[in-house]
């Protein structure tokens, strides 16, 4: 199953990086202010990650469980990667206090509810296919990626984030491995894991293009007023920061 997916895995990461949002890295015509907004994105998006992890174990039954304990463990080590991304924004220019209290774009919004979506409505070890694009793809494509951007003129301490992913994802891409032989049973399986790949990563592509849209011409997403309410914040009228409830 593992090699299956090695194999079925590798189009998929060539047709990600074809698209054209990875295509304007690859041959630097990405701007830092493009690549900043869409840290912005992958602010949102790795921050629901951990818990969308957890969750897809409360499907899990008979030996699927004796995988809860690593889920959760992978899960654990991936809180705090949100932060990594933010800071990369802030250090490029970027204003992150309010951040974390706007709404994502909606091609965030869709990539991060494709996740849930896998879990709720379809096979839940489709999630597989979701997780396998995150980690694997930062691990072959992350360090050539990394280069075309200082090409560009985007130091290493704005690329905390990818860096940290071209490392540390090597370790989940070993527990990846682990996953796959112990929940996959079926050809199958493995076709609902790949489609889920083919989604994941054309979602994330379409994350970036509307981020890079949306540097060349800023528009408003509005208020999250769940995590507002979850802080006690709320906003003034007019919009421009975020100040304590009394």
């Amino acid at each position: 199953m593992q090699e299956e997916l090695k194999k079925r895995f590798r189009p998929v990461l060539d047709s990600f990086l074809a698209s054209p949002p990875v295509a304007s890295v690859i041959n630097t015509t990405i701007t830092p202010n493009q690549y900043r907004a869409i840290l912005r994105q992958v602010y949102h998006h790795t921050r629901e990650n951990p818990q969308l992890q957890t969750l897809a174990t409360v499907h899990f039954r008979g030996k699927q469980r004796d995988m809860v304990r690593a889920f959760f463990r992978h899960a654990a080590s991936e809180i705090g990667h949100d932060q990594l991304a933010l800071n990369d924004y802030i250090t490029l220019g970027g204003k992150g206090e309010h951040v974390p209290y706007e709404n994502p774009l909606p091609a965030t919004t869709a990539l991060l509810s494709f996740g849930f979506y896998q879990i709720y409505n379809l096979n839940p070890l489709g999630y597989l296919g979701y997780l396998y694009f995150l980690e694997a793809m930062p691990t072959q494509a992350g360090p050539g990626l990394i280069e075309q951007l200082h090409a560009v003129g985007i130091k290493d301490n704005a690329l905390t984030f990818l860096r940290d992913h071209t490392e540390i994802d090597i370790g989940h891409v070993k527990m990846m491995e682990k996953y796959i032989d112990h929940l996959v049973r079926d050809e199958k399986e493995v076709d609902c894991i790949v489609y889920a790949m083919q989604t994941t990563a054309y979602l994330y592509s379409q994350m970036m293009a509307q981020a890079i849209e949306f540097a060349d011409q800023p528009d408003v997403t509005g208020w999250n007023w769940e995590e507002l309410d979850a802080d006690r914040l709320t906003p003034p009228l007019g919009g421009a920061s975020v100040s304590v409830v009394a």
